[in-house]
């Protein structure tokens, strides 16, 4: 078949010789059906008792094999007689089969019956004003493709519908609130200093007005922003909506516990941040305890070596490991393998948490270095008179002297790591890619807010996963205080 360059909108007959027979489909782009970061695509296809389901590939170039493609999402092909047809509206990606929404199983994914002959799909996640390189590849039921992977021919689509803007809104309600912010602080501000002078505090006097710029500013730049946040959790705010959204009460809430890879994905955001927090913990006191040794030489050099991945930017620092972990990156060249560390689950997941973990290990160190040398220097001196071993003094006198330390510090580590964005986003954006519609195998929820915000326009949707996040943290903060004692010890 002779190759050629298909023109934007266009559609293409693709036939591909397979050991299950010839399979013959026609995949186009529907230029009407544009949207925001959407291109529609429709496909229509010869039933066969070997397609168990389609791929999805696309890039921003040309390409003849999936090796230089990214995987979009799938479609599977089975009996759909006990399934149910999901509106578009209650999903992210929306698709159709035979004129209607399309059925999709318990875990929400689409898909198709047997009998079919024709599907389509909004691909979301588009780049706008850009073109699309698309292919669908059918499978067989192990996944393998039923045409040559090495002789694909995609059609190229593209989305040129920007951001809707409404009319600019009415912001007298915004500084409304936002002058009610300031004027409360300065009402507080007001009443404690009227306390102080009445308790005889004289030196007290004039700490409130040193105090109230800082005050002001947090409060309007920190704590209107949080509650406009919750507020737009309680709207259909979108792309096209934001500005002048509507209030929808608990619909988006029921849409986050209704998403496809929610407790996965939340589980994998645990599981992220207490490995984390862990590893950070564990080496950075290690590390520590053995560079604080007395009579060591080179310490400085060694703790500036160490603090090098701290003081690089993170996120030059991630992109240089990305390249290194390529299949014909330095690890690989090293091995001398030719893996790819980000094809599988497992593996990049293990990956993204050791770039991390060697990120946050120097800062770690550094902090508790600066509470060791603060402990009471007699206090070692009089445990070696007395022929205290070096471990039973850090079991019994460094350890339990670095707890005021080691709490708070592990506590907003935790927090910390739990909202970390920029590692995996510049490792793998989430992926390998796992379902229809759902978070990618190395997501994390503040990553998959970003796509859902950003990537599929659902603001109102973000702020309520935001809320959510929200609400974990704070759970988890009390009762990490409450069983440490944290506040009994700072007492």
């Amino acid at each position: 078949m002779t190759r050629h360059r298909p023109d934007i909108g266009a559609a293409a007959l693709l036939l591909f010789g397979a050991t299950a027979g010839v399979h013959a489909q026609q995949v186009s782009v529907d230029d009407a059906a544009q949207a925001y970061r959407q291109i529609q695509i429709d496909v229509s296809y010869a039933p066969s008792d070997a397609i168990a389901g389609f791929q999805v590939w696309y890039s921003s170039e040309a390409f003849e094999t999936t090796r230089d493609a990214e995987l979009h999402s799938t479609v599977s092909v089975a009996d759909t007689t006990d399934l149910e047809r999901v509106p578009g509206d209650a999903v992210f990606e929306r698709c159709w089969s035979d004129g209607l929404p399309i059925h999709r199983d318990a875990a929400g994914n689409p898909v198709v019956s047997t009998a079919a002959t024709e599907w389509s799909c909004a691909l979301t996640g588009m780049t706008p004003g850009a073109g699309q390189w698309i292919a669908v590849v059918p499978v067989d039921a192990e996944g393998a493709p039923l045409v040559d992977p090495e002789r694909l021919q995609p059609v190229v689509g593209r989305t040129d519908v920007p951001d809707e803007r409404t009319p600019p809104p009415d912001t007298r309600p915004v500084l409304y609130a936002l002058g009610m912010v300031a004027l409360s602080a300065i009402v507080l501000l007001s009443f404690l200093r009227w306390q102080d002078v009445g308790r005889g505090r004289a030196k007290s006097r004039l700490a409130h007005i040193y105090v109230a710029p800082a005050l002001i500013a947090l409060a309007t730049l920190t704590f209107y922003p949080i509650l406009y946040g919750m507020w737009l959790a309680f709207t259909n705010a979108d792309q096209s909506r934001l500005g002048d959204e509507a209030w929808i009460g608990l619909a988006n809430f029921a849409t986050v516990f209704a998403s496809s890879g929610l407790w996965r994905v939340t589980l994998f955001t645990f599981v992220w941040a207490v490995s984390n927090v862990f590893a950070h913990v564990f080496l950075g006191l290690v590390l520590a305890v053995v560079l604080n040794r007395r009579g060591l030489r080179g310490r400085t050099v060694y703790r500036t070596i160490l603090l090098l991945p701290w003081a690089i930017p993170g996120y030059i620092s991630v992109l240089a490991w990305n390249g290194m972990l390529q299949p014909d990156g330095l690890v690989n060249a090293f091995l001398g393998t030719a893996i790819d560390f980000f094809a599988g689950a497992n593996s990049a997941r293990s990956v993204v948490i050791l770039v991390n973990i060697w990120l946050g290990v120097p800062f770690m160190m550094m902090v508790l270095s600066g509470a060791l040398q603060a402990l009471p220097s007699n206090m070692y001196e009089a445990a070696k008179i007395d022929g205290v071993s070096r471990w039973d003094q850090f079991r019994y006198l460094t350890f339990p002297n670095l707890k005021g330390t080691l709490v708070p510090v592990s506590l907003l580590s935790f927090i910390w790591t739990f909202n970390t964005f920029n590692t995996i986003y510049l490792l793998t954006r989430g992926n390998p890619y796992v379902g229809f519609g759902e978070p990618g195998a190395t997501d994390t929820l503040i990553t998959y807010v970003f796509a859902v915000a950003f990537e599929y326009g659902r603001y109102g949707v973000a702020a309520a996963w935001s809320v959510l996040i929200f609400l974990m943290l704070v759970g988890f903060s009390w009762l990490y205080l409450k069983r440490t004692r944290a506040m009994e010890a700072a007492a």
